[in-house]
Parts: C-alpha cells; structure tokens; sequence
C-alpha cells in the first residue's frame, strides 16, 4: 500500500472495537439510550409537506425528495402503476479508513434513522442527502462531510451506486472508502460524534449480523476488494471522481398525479386498494440528536418482509453466483444486476409467477450444502420498518454443475464469477442495493474462512 496517508501513524482519540460481539453490544447500548420520538402524522398535516400542482407530494424548499405516481414496465410484474420515490439529487455515502497498529480500521458511526425498526445501527463515517449536507433544513452541517467530498485524499473505491428500483425513480448514492493518515484521523475523531474504529475483517464479518450494520455501510463495503481481505497492503489509490459504469439513461415510466393512480387511494396516507405492497406514511421525529431538533416527512412502508437467495457454487476458476438482468418500475438507468431469487414480501404468493419462483428456489436451497442468511434493514431514511431476508446457499460439490432448468419453472438466470461481479460493483451504477449486500455477505464468509475466492 504505498502511499503517504499510513505514514506517522498514532492512535486516535476514539473508541476502538474489535470483535463483533462488542460491535454489537456498543450498539444495543446507544440504542437503550436513544431518546427519539417516531410518530406517524397524516399527510395533510405534515409541516412543509403538500400535494404539488403536478399531484405529487413533496417538501416546500424543493429539496429532500418527492412522492410521485409512475406507470411503467418492470420485468416481473408488467405494465403498472404505483407511488415512486423521486430524489433526483446524489448523496454521498463515505467510510474513512486508516491504520491503527499496523491493521486498517474503518471508522463507523452509530446513526439514528427515523424508519429503523432498532432506531440505531452501525453507518459509515459519511452518510448524507446533498440536501443534509448542504444544510437546506436549516440545521447543523454533516460533520467531515468536506473531506468525504474532497478530490485531494486518496481514494480506495468510489463509484455511483443504485439504490431500490421497485420504490425509487432512478435514485444513485456515490459511494466512496477513503484512506486517511494519523493527523486526520486524530482530528476527525474530535468531530464526527458517536464513532468508533473498527478493524476491516470485523466490519465484514459484522454483516453477517442481523440488524446491526446499515444498507449503506453494507453497500460501501460491497467495494472492498476481495484480495484486500487477505492482503491489505495490495491496496492500491485510485485516480479520483466517482465511476459510472452504466452510461445509457433509459426511462419508460410516465408520471401521474398520486390521485390518479387506479389501485392506490390518497387519505391520511397513501395506500393500495387492497392493502398489497407498501404504503406512504407521514411521521413526526423528534429528541434524536440530528442536524435539526425536529422535523417531518413521508416514509414508505412495506406491507412484509423482502426475501432474497443468492446462490453459490465453486468452480474451478473461482466462485459463480446465480444472478439475472432485470428492470424495475425505478429503473430508468437501465436493468439491474440481481440475485436470481428476490421478492418484495415473502408470504405474498398470490401470483403463479410467484409461486413457480418461490418452488424453483426451495429446489435449489436443497442442494446446499450451507445456508447462510440475515435479516438486514433497508434505507431508515425512506422506508419504515423494511426488512429483507438474505441467504446465501453454497451448493455442494455434488450439484456444482447442475443445470438451474432442473430446480423447476424459475426465473431466468446466469452464473458470473465473483471477479467479474466484483468489477461492476468497482465500476458501479449495475448491481442493485439487495446484490450489492450479497456480496458484502459473501466477502464476510471469504474473511472468517468459510470461502476460497
């Protein structure tokens, strides 16, 4: 790792973890502590929050993000109609790592989001809205925000990164691990508030944990290098400005009034006819230790829990894994790359194509050898209360070739190897948030032995 950031190094003025067993415990602590209040509130009656001209919902500065309603085509359900979260601008996700004792560290905070089910869990060291940042709620500005923003610090990863195409139109966080030396380190520590080091291995093996490290930590992790887990001192700085790795913007959603929406119904909050899906929800925050002391917004809120499968198998050329090309209502950047098996709600199997999917997908989990799952939570900043299942099944060597046509009547796929995987998630703006934190799963099980790469 050559570079001047390792040079001179003391240790900072911070907590320090090192197992995840304390991760864990440090996290329920701060929870038992949290003194915030998460009140729902009819949409009518949300401060600076209205219906639009055009019929959607959204904040009167402009700012933050919108409630649309969208007709489009996505691959699993057709031709349809829903509410769309729109949030045009990029934020930045940024965990800053340094060396602390010859071993790199990241630094993690401990964040409150008001659609967290646990109120708290482990973020990166940067996590904010370009509105956050830019102070337009009128509050404090996000701390070391100008370092993650910088182009003169070096930089492992950085790469523009999808987030959920089934509840948002579009929406990309650029997604960065930036190395910092011992001086900056120190300083940081005096700043950015309720953080600690944690060494890298514990941060992957971390996401193994349910509910413990947040979607956007697992996503900046999905970018740390699979040879960087055995062999730090293989990383290398990467020229600076994000990646891009989709270049061909292709949108086929037509927006509508949220009145207009056939099978949805506008009151307190919006919610489908038939009590399906999601719905939008206004909530009341406050005593929760933000840049402002209080405020109020829509959050979508799943009617269950998600459930995703990646498979895997080992070949000779390494590890593949089972994924499939597919578009979203929300995916106006192009299809995502996904884990084959994936839906929104686990006991909705009202649809045939659901069925045959959810049959295909127990015959595969069959054939493994082991089964590694964990129920995660997903962005707490736009979602109440979503939780997604993830497994990872490693097949056994006697069904390593098996033809997927003999699982039954699933969704269609393709196996990838892990390198050629990894280069899009480096790439960035291909693997979808759920595949994204997959991976960082998968690279867990590399870390604490369980894989050979």
């Amino acid at each position: 790792m050559a570079t001047n950031a390792t040079r001179g190094f003391r240790k900072p003025r911070v907590q320090i973890i090192d197992s995840v067993q304390e991760l864990r415990s440090e996290c329920l602590l701060r929870r038992s502590a949290l003194a915030a209040y998460v009140r729902p509130v009819p949409l009518d009656r949300l401060r600076s929050w209205s219906m639009t001209d055009d019929g959607a919902f959204a904040h009167r500065t402009g700012r933050f993000f919108r409630v649309i309603g969208a007709r489009g085509l996505s691959d699993s359900d057709g031709l349809h109609e829903q509410p769309l979260i729109e949030q045009a601008e990029v934020g930045m996700l940024c965990l800053f790592v340094t060396l602390i004792d010859g071993e790199l560290h990241g630094l993690v905070t401990f964040k409150f989001e008001p659609g967290t089910p646990d109120g708290i869990e482990v973020a990166p060291t940067v996590q904010a809205t370009r509105s956050n940042y830019e102070a337009a709620h009128g509050g404090t500005r996000v701390p070391a925000v100008e370092i993650s923003l910088s182009e003169e610090v070096c930089t492992l990863a950085d790469a523009v990164q999808r987030e959920q195409e089934s509840w948002f139109l579009g929406k990309v966080n650029r997604n960065r691990i930036i190395l910092i030396d011992a001086k900056m380190a120190d300083e940081i520590s005096l700043t950015v508030a309720q953080s600690a080091w944690v060494p890298m291995p514990i941060l992957l093996e971390s996401v193994l944990e349910s509910r413990l490290i947040n979607m956007d930590l697992r996503s900046v992790l999905s970018m740390w290098p699979v040879e960087a887990i055995a062999s730090p001192e293989c990383l290398s700085p990467l020229p600076s400005g994000p990646k891009n790795g989709w270049q061909v913007p292709l949108s086929t959603v037509k927006r509508l009034p949220l009145r207009r929406l056939s099978q949805w119904q506008v009151g307190d909050g919006i919610e489908h006819r038939q009590r399906r899906f999601f719905s939008v929800v206004g909530y009341r925050i406050e005593g929760q230790g933000r840049e402002v002391a209080s405020w109020d917004q829509p959050l979508l809120a799943p009617v269950g829990m998600g459930q995703v499968t990646l498979l895997v198998r080992e070949d000779v050329d390494g590890l593949r894994l089972w994924v499939a090309d597919r578009g979203r209502i929300g995916s106006i950047r192009g299809p995502s790359v996904e884990a084959s098996f994936q839906r929104g709600d686990i006991s909705d199997y009202t649809t045939e194509s659901r069925r045959r999917s959810m049959a295909a997908e127990s015959a595969a989990l069959t054939r493994c050898r082991e089964i590694h799952s964990a129920i995660h939570t997903e962005e707490g900043g736009r979602f109440r209360g979503a939780l997604v299942h993830y497994r990872l099944g490693l097949l056994a060597d006697v069904h390593a070739g098996v033809d997927p046509d003999e699982w039954g009547d699933g969704p269609p796929g393709r196996w990838i190897l892990l390198e050629a995987l990894e280069g899009m998630g480096q790439r960035g703006d291909r693997l979808s948030i759920e595949l994204r934190t997959c991976l960082t799963m998968l690279k867990s099980l590399i870390a604490i032995g369980t894989l050979v790469p």
